[in-house]
């Protein structure tokens, strides 16, 4: 009789890709942990590796491609060990992925999740190589509850409240790979975040495809998520709410009014334009004008002027022409974003950009070229955006330590518009000191993407709870 099959109890998670999914890296722990696995400090002592992935750019799944390939030396050496991708590339690729990576043992999408042991024990049963891959309908969808355990939550947390989109802009794989829009009840979104408070966050940032299109309360006006914010807002020990990610066509004035009426709501909104030429905009099926944004941007900026603002920017879209360009850099020059996410068109299969790209692609040195000149451009905007903070004070989230090029030590944490600042750790104190708490921070220098301060006095402390 031969020996059992060892039990396969550490597992190593590799992550491509947003926020989301670092959400969903969080729920395969908890998930694996509750059946008794633990994770793995390194892939070398794992027996379980999980590459999850990202399909929004092609790079991304380049990424896990070669990460898989990076495993083969690994695998032969261990015969027992699993190799399995998950995330948006698996369920978009499907089978195909499997004839891609074949040291990937079995894939699954993201509303697999929940079943990684049962898929697990499948493959260890059969020994056949599989991909799971179906989209659970709507009307079946649950999300997963986060559970935590006591030292596992940092100071800011992510809370997931909506997956999928109904926007089938044509450059993006999002309605194929997490499938149609369905809302987080509204009870369960404020019990995780009553869960994370209660762990240690300070401050939460509620995640989705697209998050202005909740509609799990049934308010009056429809204007379902300016409800919630107001709902999680109300969480007591809650210092700080953040939320991603917009879709301009369904960003409302009641939202934007949240931001004005809200104290805990940061201001910081990540608002993707994608183009500045209308032109380029209906051929992205976006759904709004460069006129409709721009009107969007001026209201919000009149309800609070100095919020701190975002975009993503797509350059050499099939079709678009030198005047198209042209236009989208005026807008980043009429809006001024603290920073922006710019990227050279990427083709996605199975988008009806696929068919434009056919018949009126832009050379990829043309591409280059002009993302080049966005970030030439934005470099300037947001050194001048930074630059504004220098002499004032801003109210800092201490988020952990950061080291100074002179070795000293300092802590980090982020302004409510989302700058990520740096300042010298006071004297005779230690960072736990401060670590969770709002600290008075002067900023006296502003650097690339940073800002660089000065800790403004323990008379200011907003006293909270020192994070274990």
């Amino acid at each position: 009789m031969e020996p059992a099959e060892p039990a396969i109890k550490r597992v190593y998670i590799q992550n491509f890709g947003c926020q989301m999914n670092e959400y969903d890296v969080e729920r395969m722990v908890e998930v694996l942990r509750a059946k008794g696995f633990e994770s793995a400090p390194s892939a070398e002592d794992a027996d379980l590796i999980v590459l999850n992935s990202c399909s929004i750019r092609e790079k991304s799944e380049h990424k896990v491609a070669s990460a898989a390939g990076r495993y083969k030396e690994l695998k032969e050496r261990k015969p027992g060990l699993v190799l399995a991708v998950g995330g948006c590339v698996a369920q978009q690729e499907g089978d195909r992925l499997l004839r891609r990576l074949p040291l990937a043992d079995f894939t699954f999408g993201p509303d697999h999740i929940p079943a990684i042991p049962t898929l697990l024990e499948k493959f260890r049963g059969e020994r056949r190589r599989f991909a799971a891959t179906d989209v659970i309908d709507v009307e079946d969808y649950r999300f997963l509850d986060a559970d935590p355990r006591p030292g596992d939550v940092k100071v800011t947390a992510l809370v997931t409240i909506q997956k999928g989109c109904d926007n089938h802009c044509a450059f993006c794989v999002v309605p194929a790979t997490r499938g149609r829009e369905v809302s987080r009840p509204a009870g369960e979104v404020i019990a995780e975040v009553e869960r994370f408070v209660a762990l240690g966050a300070r401050e939460v940032t509620l995640i989705g495809q697209n998050v202005n299109s909740y509609h799990a309360i049934g308010t009056p006006d429809g204007d379902d998520f300016a409800e919630l914010l107001a709902r999680v807002c109300r969480v007591d020990g809650l210092e700080r709410v953040r939320f991603t990610t917009s879709h301009p066509h369904d960003f409302t004035r009641k939202v934007a009014e949240a931001f004005r009426d809200l104290p805990k709501l940061c201001s910081y909104l990540h608002l993707p334009v994608q183009s500045g030429s209308s032109r380029t905009l209906k051929r992205m099926v976006r759904d709004y004008t460069r006129e409709e944004y721009l009107a969007q941007i001026d209201y919000l900026r009149a309800l609070v002027p100095d919020i701190s603002l975002s975009t993503d920017i797509i350059v050499g879209y099939p079709g678009e022409t030198d005047a198209d360009f042209a236009e989208t850099l005026s807008l980043l020059e009429r809006v001024e974003y603290d920073f922006i996410y710019s990227f050279g068109y990427s083709p996605r299969p199975d988008t009806p950009a696929l068919k434009l790209k056919l018949c009126d692609d832009v050379p990829e040195s043309v591409k280059d070229e002009r993302l080049q000149i966005v970030q030439e451009l934005q470099r300037g905007i947001t050194e001048r955006r930074l630059g504004r903070f220098i002499g004032r004070e801003v109210e800092v989230l201490v988020e952990g330590e950061s080291r100074r090029n002179d070795g000293a030590q300092a802590l980090c944490g982020r302004a409510r518009g989302n700058e990520m600042v740096n300042f010298p750790l006071p004297a005779g104190r230690a960072p736990r000191d401060f670590i969770g708490r709002l600290l008075p921070v002067r900023v006296t220098a502003a650097r690339s993407h940073t800002l660089v301060g000065e800790f403004a006095g323990a008379g200011a402390t907003k006293r909270l709870p020192v994070l274990a």
